[in-house]
């Protein structure tokens, strides 16, 4: 018998239970990349450095990793109906305090909240999803359905910021996010049948591992915090940077004796013990760390092509269908079963050809055109490989430990997320000054080409009425904005090419060490025979 049929009312057909499912999905993992569009607004209406907002994403990852083992008791606790409309309503309530607050930190805890509440709404979702396929696909093609809806939320988030940023207050995100839950959540309980029971065993609430909890969320914010702030405050140099780290410490090894001594620990450390569980773990970090973080293409697309949010908002709908199709190609080859090194291999070669293309589309004769077909395969690589990854990594370990593994990859996400960040605002920083000062040795008065650059401002200027006086100013002003536009071009090839040297590398990582290994063992047993 089909699954769903017990669970949604027998006149609800399948797409239908689906694109249900997606508007559910869609708010929470929204507000996980809610600012990608709208850093520098957020920053404004709170008063606080884009550095701050970028750890307030930090935080609602943090919440998510963090809660996740203590969800599965809540949802097998609480009736399937009840559960979800708790889980409604405390997300809508968050989201209603963070569109009346101003306050930074009432902010910064409620977008902590905000993930673990959007993890009981995840689960809800899962669970139904897992239920409308056959036990035997119900992993891979669940999986791809919340992570092709994960991803690709992205470019609704684009268009939804750049119509609210341009005509509204920041906070009037909040709001919407409220509005876009309510048709999801009306057409949920219209479909779903009175006497769901989405889990068959029912775990009371007074063993919860509240001890673990607060020592893992507390070392999730810690870690996060140095990754992200370090550079900000000159890593060592500073003392919050030597306190955190040192908690970072104790507070790891006491988790991990915790975790050794307790007959159900928070998070089975056991599954470390597997060896494709650490590759995957590997692979998934390098993957978020190398996936080609396209904030660095944007500024190019706004400064130097004056591409504006709106039309940006609209390619990335390409982008969002490269990863639908990545998804659904690799989901058809790991049901038939095809070799996980060559689906890795085929994922970071699309990376790969995304990192060239845009290391050469940079310059003056760029267009909108240009940046298609990389921007589509950027999504290809990103379907691929997050679907593989992940898998492999829960199929790594014994079905008793399938949740462990699960949850220790959104841990590695958070962690390989946070270095991304830090990462591109590194590059950002250190690369754009090496090429200002390079610049600014020659870009000069004296310099030929310089002068003429300046005098062609100053025409321009004169040409629209200014004064002799005004126009000089005018072309200093153009000559700088010029110069800082070479700048950002040169930081960005600098990022796409060392980007594509470590997908380079990976690449042969992945098709060499397997037959290294091989060959190595094979002579060792020669020389040492067993």
């Amino acid at each position: 018998m089909d699954q769903s049929s017990t669970i949604f009312k027998a006149w609800v057909p399948k797409w239908c239970i689906i694109t249900i499912i997606f508007l559910i999905i869609l708010p929470g993992v929204s507000m996980l990349t809610g600012y990608s569009g709208g850093i520098t607004s957020a920053a404004s209406y709170y008063g606080l450095d884009p550095t701050d907002i970028q750890y307030s994403i930090v935080l609602y990852y943090v919440g998510i990793a963090s809660f996740f083992p203590l969800e599965k008791r809540f949802f097998s606790y609480f009736a399937s109906k009840t559960y979800f409309l708790m889980s409604v309503v405390l997300f809508m309530g968050i989201n209603f305090l963070l569109y009346i607050t101003h306050e930074p930190v009432l902010f910064f805890a409620l977008r902590y909240l905000g993930g673990a509440v959007t993890v009981s709404l995840i689960g809800v979702t899962l669970s139904l999803i897992f239920s409308q396929f056959h036990s035997e696909r119900s992993r891979v093609l669940g999986y791809a359905v919340f992570y092709g809806t994960l991803l690709s939320s992205n470019s609704f988030v684009y268009l939804l910021d750049a119509y609210l940023f341009q005509n509204y207050d920041y906070n009037v995100l909040y709001l919407v996010m409220i509005y876009f839950q309510v048709p999801g959540v009306l057409l949920m309980l219209l479909c779903l049948k009175s006497n769901l029971r989405l889990h068959a065993k029912r775990f009371p609430l007074s063993d919860l591992d509240w001890k673990s909890f607060l020592i893992y969320s507390t070392l999730l914010l810690l870690i996060g915090y140095v990754i992200l702030y370090g550079q900000y405050y000159y890593w060592f140099d500073s003392i919050r940077i030597w306190i955190c780290s040192g908690l970072i410490l104790v507070l790891f090894t006491t988790f991990v004796l915790t975790q050794l001594k307790k007959k159900r620990p928070f998070i089975d450390l056991g599954i470390y013990k597997y060896r494709n569980f650490k590759i995957g773990g590997v692979l998934l970090i390098l993957y978020y760390i190398c996936k080609g973080d396209v904030s660095v293409a944007s500024t190019f697309l706004f400064n130097n092509m004056g591409l504006d949010t709106y039309h940006y908002a609209y390619i990335m709908f390409i982008n969002a269908l490269g990863i639908v199709i990545g998804i659904g190609i690799t989901a058809r080859f790991l049901l038939a079963k095809r070799n996980m090194r060559l689906i890795w291999l085929s994922g970071f070669a699309f990376l790969l050809y995304y990192h060239i293309q845009m290391f050469f589309i940079f310059g003056p004769q760029a267009n909108v055109n240009s940046i298609l077909i990389p921007l589509f395969f950027q999504g290809m690589g990103n379907g691929v490989l997050m679907l593989s990854i992940v898998l492999f990594m829960i199929k790594s370990v014994p079905e008793s430990k399938s949740f462990s593994a699960s949850l220790t990859g959104v841990s590695f996400r958070f962690f390989a997320f946070t270095i991304s960040l830090a990462l591109v605002s590194f590059m950002n920083l250190r690369q754009a000054s090496v090429h200002y000062h390079e610049l600014g040795h020659s870009v000069t008065t004296l310099n030929y080409e310089s002068a003429k650059r300046l005098q062609l401002y100053e025409n321009i200027a004169l040409a629209k009425g200014a004064s002799a006086m005004k126009a000089k100013v005018v072309a200093k002003k153009m000559l700088g904005k010029a110069v800082a536009e070479h700048v950002n071009v040169l930081y960005a090839r600098d990022y796409y090419s060392f980007m594509g040297i470590v997908i380079g590398i990976i690449m042969l990582a992945i098709a060499l060490i397997p037959h290294l290994r091989y060959r190595y063992m094979k002579i060792g047993s020669k020389v040492i025979p067993i």
